[in-house]
C-alpha cells in the first residue's frame, strides 16, 4: 500500500510503514506539507496495522525545518490575542500538528527516524517523536528556533527535557543551538551514527531485529537493542 500525497508519502512493505518527506532537496516542512502529515496520521496511520515506523526524508536531508515566514505569518494571523496582548487560544491547526507529531512518541511498537543531512526546526521535533534516531555521519541536527524569535512548537521542548534534562534542555533551546552528528550523539539526542550511504538499510535492519526479539517492545529499552544489534551488525561487516 502507499498513499502519495504533494509533499509526503506513507507506504507499507513487509510490515512496515515508511514516512518520507517528499519535497526535495530541502524537505520544507511548508504549511502544506503539514496539512498533508496531519491527514496522513489521522486517516491512515492510526488504523494500520503494521508492527514498525521509519521516518525519513527524499534525497540528501531529512528535513530542514519550517518555511519560517509562513510559519511567522501563520502565528501572527490566526493565534487570539487579549486586548491586553495575551495569548488566549491557539489555532486549531496548530494543536493539530502537535498531537500529530506526538502521537509517534506514545505509539507501543518501534518508530526510528533515519537521518541525513540537515534535519532541524520542527524538522528535528518529528524526529525527537520517534523512539530512535540514527544518523547518517556529516548530518546536522538541532532547533534553531529561538535565532529566529520564536520557540520550538511541536514537542521538541518535552522530548528535549526528556532525554537530557531541564538545565541542558533550556541552554539548547533559548540558544537555539544546532550541531553535528558526532555532538549530537554526546548530548544524548540521538541514538547512533553510521555510514550515511547506509542509515536507511541500518534502520531498517535494527527495527527488523527489534521485532524479532522474543519479549515485548519496550522503548525504554531503547539503549540494550541498539547495543546487541551492533555487535551483530558490525561483526557481519567485518
Amino acid at each position: 500500500m502507499k498513499i502519495e500525497l504533494t509533499k509526503v508519502y506513507y507506504e507499507e512493505k513487509d510490515n512496515i510503514g515508511y514516512i518520507v518527506i517528499n519535497e526535495p532537496p530541502a524537505n520544507k516542512m511548508t504549511s502544506l506539507f503539514l496539512k498533508e502529515f496531519t491527514y496522513l496520521v489521522h486517516e491512515h496511520i492510526t488504523q494500520s496495522k503494521v508492527k514498525g515506523i521509519i521516518i525519513t526524508g527524499k534525497g540528501r536531508h531529512f528535513c530542514s525545518g519550517a518555511d519560517v515566514d509562513q510559519l511567522q505569518e501563520m502565528v501572527a494571523t490566526n493565534c487570539i490575542m487579549s486586548s491586553e496582548g495575551d495569548l488566549t487560544a491557539y489555532p486549531v491547526w496548530y494543536v493539530d500538528n502537535r498531537m500529530a507529531f506526538d502521537y509517534f512518541s506514545q505509539l507501543n511498537i518501534p518508530v526510528i527516524s533515519a537521518i541525513n543531512g540537515f534535519c532541524i526546526g520542527s524538522g528535528f521535533e518529528l524526529a525527537l517523536c520517534s523512539h530512535i534516531r540514527i544518523c547518517g555521519n556529516g548530518a546536522f541536527v538541532g532547533l534553531p528556533e529561538s535565532t529566529f524569535g520564536i520557540m520550538p512548537g511541536v514537542t521538541g521542548t518535552l522530548r528535549y527535557l526528556e532525554l537530557i534534562g531541564l538545565g541542558k534542555s533550556l541552554e539548547l533551546i533559548l540558544n537555539g543551538d544546532t550541531f553535528y552528528a558526532e555532538e549530537a550523539l554526546k548530548i544524548g539526542v540521538i541514538d547512533g551514527i553510521v555510514n550515511k550511504k547506509e542509515t536507511l538499510t541500518y534502520c531498517e535492519k535494527l527495527i527488523r531485529f527489534i521485532l524479532e526479539d522474543d519479549k515485548p517492545y519496550s522503548k525504554v529499552n531503547v539503549t540494550e537493542y541498539i547495543k546487541r544489534f551492533n555487535e551483530i551488525y558490525y561483526k557481519n561487516i567485518e
